[in-house]
C-alpha cells in the first residue's frame, strides 16, 4: 500500500509541475492581452470537458481547469473564436485589430514568461540546494582494497561499452540501465571450471547514495554463438549461487580522452578477483561509484550560473531539434510518459535540487519549442505577423485557419506516437 501511495503522490506531483509550467505560458499571452485590452474570453489549464469553468461577476474572462493537464490556451477575440451569441465587444479590443507590435509582444510573452521562470528555477536551484551527482564512469577507491592493490584510483574514469548494450539482439526491459564493464570476465566455479561471461553495471536499483558499492550493481551474463565470439544472451544471468566461486573483472580505465567525441582512446587494464559472499553476493572489493556532491553559490555567483544553465540547456535542445531525424535522436525522445518516468527518478535518486534543475530545463525546451515556426505554435503566428508586416497584405482567415488545423492535427499525432513509444519503453 505504501508503494501504491508513493506512485501517486509522485504522479500528482508531475502533474502539478507540469500544470504550472503551462500555466505560466498562458498566463504571459493573458497578461498581455489583458494590458493591451485585447478582450480574453478564457483562459484554460488542460483540453477536454471542463472541471471547472468560472468567471467573476464582474469579469470578462472564463478561468477553466480541464480534465486533460497536458496543455492549455488563452482564448481572445479575434483569433478565430466566435463570440456568444448575442455578445457585442469593440472590434478595437480584437487581437486581429491591435497594432502588429502589440500583437507580437502578447504572442511572444508566453516563450518569455516561460523563460523568465526558467531562470528563477535554475536560480533557486543554484543558490539554495546542495545538489548530488552520481557518475557511473568515474570511481571512488577505498584504501589497501583489492580494487587499489588492482591499481584503480579514486576519480579514474572506467570505460563503459554502452553500445553493446544497445545494439544487441536481445532486448529486457530497462536494457537501459545496462552498461557494459567487461565482454571477458571469468568466472571460477567450485569444480575448478571457468566460463567467459559479459560484466555489466546495473543501474536499475540504484534509490538512494546510502550503499552505492560497486559489488551490489554487478550482473553477469553468459554468451551464446561460439563460433562467431561471445555475444550477450541477457536471458540467461550467471546466478552466484553455492556452485559459484569468483569471477575476475578486467576494470579498463581511460588513460586518454578523444576531446571531439569525449570517447576514451588509450586504456590501462586491472583485473580485479571478486569472491562471492556466504550470503550469496558478491564482495566488497573497495570500489564505490563516485558521488559527487556540490555546495550552493554565493548570490550573485549563482545568478551567472542560472544565465549559463539557461544557455547550456537551450543548446542540448536546438542540438536535439537539430538532429531530430536521426535514429539516436529518436530513441532518446519521449513524450510526457516518458518525462513523468524521469522526473520521478530524478527526484528519488538525485533529490529535489536536481528535480528543479530539470523543471527549469523543461521550461526551456517548452519556451523553444513554442517558437518553432510550425502551424499550431507561437512561433508559427509570430511568422505570420511578419509576412504579413512585411508584404502589407492580409493572408486570408480561411487560409491560417486550414493550416493551423492540419498542424495541431500532425502536432497532436506526433504526441501519440510519442506516448505509444514511451508506453513500450517504460511499461511493457
Amino acid at each position: 500500500m505504501p508503494q501504491v501511495l508513493s506512485t501517486i503522490l509522485y504522479i500528482l506531483l508531475f502533474i502539478v509541475c507540469l500544470s504550472i509550467l503551462i500555466m505560466i505560458h498562458e498566463l504571459g499571452h493573458f497578461t498581455a492581452a489583458k494590458i493591451f485590452k485585447v478582450y480574453v474570453m478564457e483562459y484554460s489549464i488542460g483540453f477536454g470537458p471542463a472541471l471547472i469553468h468560472r468567471k467573476r461577476k464582474t469579469g470578462e474572462t472564463y478561468f477553466s481547469l480541464r480534465i486533460i493537464p497536458f496543455g492549455g490556451y488563452v482564448s481572445m477575440y479575434g483569433e478565430g473564436v466566435e463570440l456568444p451569441e448575442g455578445q457585442e465587444i469593440d472590434p478595437n479590443r480584437s487581437l486581429e485589430n491591435a497594432k502588429k507590435w502589440k500583437r507580437a509582444i502578447i504572442l511572444a510573452a508566453g516563450v518569455t514568461m516561460n523563460a523568465i521562470l526558467a531562470l528563477n528555477l535554475f536560480f533557486i536551484y543554484n543558490v539554495a540546494c546542495s545538489s548530488k551527482q552520481l557518475y557511473l564512469r568515474n570511481m571512488s577507491i577505498t584504501e589497501g582494497s583489492k580494487a587499489d592493490i588492482a591499481g584503480l584510483k579514486t576519480l579514474d574514469v572506467i570505460a563503459l561499452d554502452e553500445e553493446v548494450a544497445q545494439k544487441d539482439d536481445w532486448y529486457v526491459k530497462d536494457i537501459n540501465n545496462y552498461y557494459l564493464v567487461d565482454s571477458a570476465a571469468t568466472v571460477k566455479y567450485t569444480n575448478s571450471s571457468t566460463e567467459t561471461v559479459y560484466a555489466f553495471i546495473d543501474t536499475t536499483d540504484i534509490k538512494n547514495f546510502k550503499d552505492i558499492q560497486m559489488n551490489r550493481f554487478i550482473t553477469l551474463f553468459k554468451g551464446n554463438g561460439a563460433t562467431e565470439g561471445l555475444k550477450v544472451d541477457y536471458k540467461n544471468q550467471v546466478p552466484y549461487n553455492e556452485n559459484f566461486v569468483s569471477v575476475t573483472i578486467d576494470f579498463k580505465t581511460v588513460t586518454k580522452f578523444d576531446e571531439k567525441n569525449e570517447k576514451g582512446i588509450e586504456f590501462e587494464s586491472h583485473p580485479v578477483e571478486i569472491n562471492r559472499t556466504s550470503e550469496g553476493g558478491l564482495e566488497d572489493f573497495g570500489y564505490s561509484l563516485y558521488l559527487q556532491v556540490n555546495k550552493p553559490l554565493p548570490f550573485f555567483k549563482a545568478i551567472g550560473q542560472s544565465f549559463v544553465d539557461f544557455g547550456e540547456s537551450s543548446l542540448i535542445i536546438f542540438k536535439a531539434i537539430g538532429t531530430m531525424f536521426t535514429k539516436e535522436t529518436w530513441n532518446a525522445m519521449g513524450g510526457i510518459v516518458a518525462i513523468g518516468f524521469e522526473s520521478t527518478s530524478v527526484l528519488q535518486n538525485l533529490g529535489i535540487g536536481k528535480y528543479i534543475y530539470l523543471w527549469g530545463a523543461l521550461s526551456v525546451n517548452l519556451a523553444i519549442v513554442n517558437l518553432l515556426p510550425f502551424p499550431g505554435l507561437d512561433g508559427y503566428q509570430l511568422l505570420v505577423l511578419a509576412i504579413e508586416s512585411i508584404t502589407k497584405k492580409k493572408i486570408p482567415n480561411k487560409v491560417k485557419t486550414i493550416v493551423s488545423i492540419v498542424g495541431l492535427g500532425l502536432l497532436f499525432t506526433f504526441m501519440i506516437v510519442l506516448v505509444v513509444k514511451d508506453v513500450i519503453t517504460y511499461l511493457i
